[in-house]
């Protein structure tokens, strides 16, 4: 095994234990502090990107290395780094996004309170992120998932007194936590098959079988439902429009780095390690493959119309974000080699634009301090640079040539059509049209538009040189984005760009005619009025739309007013029971009374009864008896003292009256034996 490169501990290291010093330079120096977290960032970032080499001139699987960390009876578990082309690509986009949006907050936050908190949650979401994809088993993974939950909840939650961010972060904590268990149990039920939590020898366990097996899809679809909890896909998907709630700089890290790409790069793993490719009918992965195609397909679709409706900047955003990982999601699911190179492709391209147009948001609600786009409007003169990073943003999310955005999205369509799945393939084209029309729409209500604002209480301007930088560095490697494809298919060694088919090319560019198109007469020429799609049954649509199809209405119904149906029937059986109870206790008591009145009283009566009969009965003894016993007694004494008397005449005193009577005594005897001879 190579001696791995001291890079792949210090990459996540550095930030996290920057989010334990930054606190302290903070409350001493101020300023310092949060300089400092931005040279931790890019330090960070730097760590990351020296890794590249090692995995290009390397065997991706003999670079790792591994600490002795738990050890259960016989189960050692080992905390250890995995260089492969997957780990360090997302370790570059999480430093790298990071240390950018650090830069960003020095604008952004400078007037906010609670910074030595922001900036070490910031640093330690980073240096947590970093960790989980570094991680070379599933333990390790998910105690970083978990640390990185908990960041997200912090930040969303970041202004806890707004009971609106409150209740934000509490949801998103949550929802996700319902994922969480699933892949818990999943990774649990997959060690009680291969008996290892390690990547590389899941991975030899699977190569090494012999038989058909249906383990390892029970497991990924379990693993994929925690992924589907921290990517928000339907049905868990309602948590991250809510998450907007926190400081825009730490949407665009979720959105584009971190806490969202999660999910992506945890099916990324399963299908670039756990399973050998070319053995998915051997372990019957077509069930899974399936599950994740679908689910990817209709977000896609349902949350780009979701977009198509939001007048938040932010929310709008965030359902482009949940609409644009259900392509990945897609494309993972789609399970050839060209198809992942196109799912990891498309998370470099979104972490560059999406990134770039949640700055944008945020510049924009630093300067109007509002988020409701009805509110805006006209902004291009007065922030001329956002407005330019914002259209660089929406062309490239919305695919248009030559911007990053195309060859990715298109290397996912061609995907979908080469391997046959022409449903998800026309859902997914559909999700298209609608990008481009929402896009345009958040360009237009944004900048373009009437002004809707008053001068009297908001006065538009642009952000600081701070805040543009990484607007501008975003914008040019968005603009430039697809030179990238080739190197990465290098880099990735599965699969890649392969010549783009012509119907996929000329169903792409119907899409954006379509889209943009519609959207032009919309909501640039008014040709077609907004209020047609407000009346009858396209009205009736766009409110169930507007409402998130029910899903938060639903949720709401079953679980919150559901669980406090429940707990209120609880109450009221438990005040039920408190009633009987005190029924019983006060039957209790009058039966004691009724006892005390009638049982004890008449014992008392009879105890009395009985005590003076014993005195009667005694007096009686007295009466009769004893006084009849000391009468017999003195006429036994009397009858004694009479017979002495008797007895005393025989007796004279004289001897010769006694010599006499022994004589005539002994003649009596001697008479009487003669005779009973």
């Amino acid at each position: 095994m190579i001696d791995i490169a001291w890079q792949a501990w210090l990459v996540w290291v550095i930030p996290i234990l920057g989010s334990l010093l930054v606190p302290f330079v903070i409350r001493i120096k101020g300023k310092v502090g949060h300089w400092l977290s931005v040279v931790i960032g890019f330090i960070s970032a730097l760590t990351a990107a020296s890794m590249i080499p090692y995995v290009l001139n390397n065997n991706p699987l003999d670079l790792k290395a591994s600490v002795p960390w738990l050890q259960i009876q016989s189960l050692n578990i080992s905390f250890g780094v995995l260089l492969d082309p997957l780990s360090v690509f997302m370790a570059n986009i999480a430093t790298w996004i990071g240390a950018l949006v650090l830069l960003y907050s020095i604008g952004y936050m400078s007037h906010e309170e609670g910074l030595e908190r922001y900036y070490s949650l910031v640093l330690l979401f980073i240096g947590a992120m970093t960790g989980l994809v570094m991680a070379d088993n599933f333990v390790q993974l998910f105690v970083f998932w978990e640390i990185v939950g908990i960041c997200s909840y912090a930040l969303i939650g970041f202004w806890y007194k707004r009971p609106t961010a409150v209740r934000a972060a509490s949801k998103a904590f949550l929802v996700t936590k319902v994922g969480d268990v699933f892949l818990l149990i999943g990774i649990l039920y997959l060690f009680t098959n291969v008996q290892s939590f390690n990547f590389i020898e899941i991975n030899s366990a699977i190569t090494a079988l012999t038989t058909n097996s249906s383990f390892m899809a029970i497991a990924l679809i379990l693993i994929s439902l925690g992924a589907m909890g921290k990517s928000a896909q339907i049905p868990f998907h309602v948590w991250l429009p809510d998450a907007m709630e926190g400081p825009t700089s730490v949407s665009a890290l979720i959105h584009s780095a971190t806490m969202v790409k999660a999910g992506v790069y945890l099916l990324a793993r399963c299908s670039f390690t756990l399973i050998p490719l070319g053995i998915a009918q051997l372990t019957n992965l077509n069930l899974w493959y399936i599950m994740i195609i679908g689910v990817g397909s209709v977000t896609a679709l349902l949350s780009a119309t979701m977009a198509l409706v939001s007048t938040d900047i932010k929310k709008a955003l965030a359902y482009s974000t949940i609409s644009q990982l259900g392509y990945m999601f897609a494309a993972i699911g789609f399970g050839t080699p060209d198809s992942l190179f196109a799912s990891q492709f498309q998370v470099f391209s979104h972490a560059l634009f999406k990134a770039l147009l949640f700055l944008s948001a945020g510049s924009v609600v630093h300067a109007v301090a509002t988020t409701n786009m009805q509110q805006m409007g006209g902004l291009k003169k007065y922030m001329p640079v956002t407005f330019m990073a914002a259209v660089v943003g929406a062309l490239a999310l919305s695919g248009v040539p030559p911007l990053s955005g195309f060859w990715s999205k298109d290397e996912i369509l061609n995907s979908a059509f080469s391997t046959g799945y022409y449903l998800s393939f026309f859902l997914l084209i559909t999700s298209a049209i609608l990008t481009f029309a929402y896009s345009l729409r958040w360009v237009h209500m944004t900048f373009l538009s009437k002004e809707s604002f008053s001068h009297e209480t908001t006065h538009p301007h642009e952000s600081p040189r701070v805040m543009l930088i990484p607007l501008l560095a975003l914008a040019s490697v968005s603009v430039i984005g697809g030179i990238f494809g080739r190197p990465l298919e290098e880099y990735f060694r599965i699969g890649g760009a392969g010549a783009l088919n012509s119907v996929v090319l000329t169903t792409t560019f119907l899409a954006l005619a379509v889209g943009g198109v519609t959207a032009y007469l919309i909501y640039f020429r008014n040709t077609i009025s907004i209020g047609l799609f407000q009346q009858g049954l396209l009205g009736k649509i766009q409110t169930t739309i507007s409402r998130g199809y029910y899903f938060d209405d639903f949720y709401n119904s079953v679980f919150i007013k559901g669980t406090f149906n429940i707990s209120k029937l609880n109450m009221n059986l438990d005040v039920g029971f408190d009633k009987l109870i005190n029924l019983i206790a006060a039957g209790t008591v009058k039966l004691g009374q009724a006892t005390y009145d009638y049982v004890d009283v008449s014992l008392d009566r009879l105890t009395t009864l009985i005590a003076e009969g014993t005195v009667k009965l005694g007096r009686a003894t007295y009466d009769y008896v004893d006084v009849g016993l000391d009468k017999s007694i003195t006429l036994i004494a009397e009858g004694i003292v009479n017979q002495n008397k008797r007895i005393s005449r025989l007796d004279t005193g004289f001897v010769q009256h006694f010599v006499l009577a022994v004589f005539l005594g002994l003649i009596l005897l001697t008479v009487l034996m003669l005779i009973t001879v």
